[in-house]
């Protein structure tokens, strides 16, 4: 394969066409990494650019060989400092301005390649201080550097999108590491489904909570339908007296709505309070149960970053970051399409149960 094991001309280290993003000088044919290319903003060798000078292969294509297994005694002694030619990639005593072995002038590159490694480093430092503020956890200030249950703060944080006050809510919690807690967010929104799950991208546990609320409400399907049954025609009435625009026939129909619905809730008070109580269990639980899952999803992000993310270098972190972010954050989708499931779905079964059953 072209350019393989070829030393890249920007860092001196082997070029593998199969994994590696190489980019080519148009000017002389020079391979390199795309990332060397960019921090160093132009070719290495653009002070030999000519007529008379193109980039000449060092290496002749050979299939490549099995390592042999490595032994004590086979086990070559690093050096420490040394410096790799862009160009022909020989080892150079530190402190070489010149490679005796193709004449390159490499020590004024490798330094612009480390100022602006620098620079790159202290820039995003700095996006991650303006992106996490100080936040108090139980009285303790934890910065963007400070560690919280052994894991790294801006991890943690990277994850948790919302207000400072919610922030700060969760990662008490995860500090104390309790099996249960209390997430007063996640019991409101558990009166209606498991929005709070699908907001937080907890989607195993949304659809667990989901299948219970579905099986609830196909459950009691039928007895609110004859609970809201006697309602309807007052309702009706309701709907035509608030299009005429008749305030005396609105007002009239208003009175017998609410006398129908009381009636209704007075004839029907085991099914409503059974209802009611289905509706707080699930919530309660909700609330219990929302803080610890979310921070073991946390921790299994963290986790899986640290496999995945594996690159050396200045890129590491940066990639951890995005990933996390990826995996964490909120989801406004997939509330919205629980809410359309469960508006129809319980409906939809019940009718097609209906049919086979005859």
């Amino acid at each position: 394969m072209r350019y393989e094991n070829e030393p890249c001309c920007g860092c001196g280290e082997p070029l593998h066409p199969a994994a590696d993003d190489i980019v080519v000088c148009p000017d002389c044919g020079a391979p390199m990494h795309r990332g060397c290319w960019q921090l160093a903003g132009a070719c290495p060798l653009r002070e030999r650019h000519g007529p008379e000078f193109s980039w000449q292969p060092t290496i002749a294509p050979q299939e490549p060989e099995p390592p042999a297994p490595e032994t004590e005694d086979s086990k070559a002694p690093e050096e420490p400092g040394v410096l790799i030619c862009p160009t022909c990639g020989e080892h150079c005593p530190p402190g070489t301005e010149t490679c005796p072995e193709c004449g390159t002038q490499f020590n004024e590159f490798f330094r612009s390649m480390k100022a602006h490694y620098e620079q790159e480093t202290r820039r995003r430092e700095q996006m991650l201080r303006e992106s996490f503020p100080t936040y108090n956890v139980h009285g303790r200030n934890v910065t963007m550097g400070d560690t919280l249950a052994g894991e790294q703060m801006e991890d943690i944080a990277l994850q948790l999108r919302g207000s400072r006050h919610a922030i700060t809510h969760y990662l008490e919690a995860f500090e104390g590491g309790r099996k249960l807690g209390w997430n007063w967010a996640a019991f409101f929104a558990g009166l209606f489904g498991p929005f709070w799950f699908f907001f937080r991208k907890l989607y195993k546990e949304a659809l667990i909570f989901g299948a219970l609320w579905l099986i609830a409400a196909l459950a009691f399907l039928p007895a609110i339908e004859r609970v809201v049954e006697p309602v309807l025609p007052a309702y009706n009435q309701l709907a035509e007296s608030i299009a005429s625009s008749d305030s005396k026939a609105m007002q009239e129909a208003q009175r017998q709505f609410y006398n129908a619905f009381r009636q209704s809730l007075r004839q029907h008070k085991l099914t409503v309070g059974l209802k009611t109580a289905q509706v707080l269990l699930l919530a309660i639980a909700s609330g219990l149960l929302a803080d610890p899952l979310l921070r073991r999803r946390v921790w299994a992000n963290m986790e899986r970053a640290r496999a995945e993310v594996v690159t050396d270098g200045p890129d590491q972190s940066y990639g951890r970051h995005q990933l996390l972010i990826r995996l964490g954050g909120i989801s406004f989708f997939a509330p919205v399409l629980w809410l359309w499931v469960y508006s129809y779905l319980p409906q939809v079964i019940v009718n097609v149960v209906e049919k086979i059953l005859g």
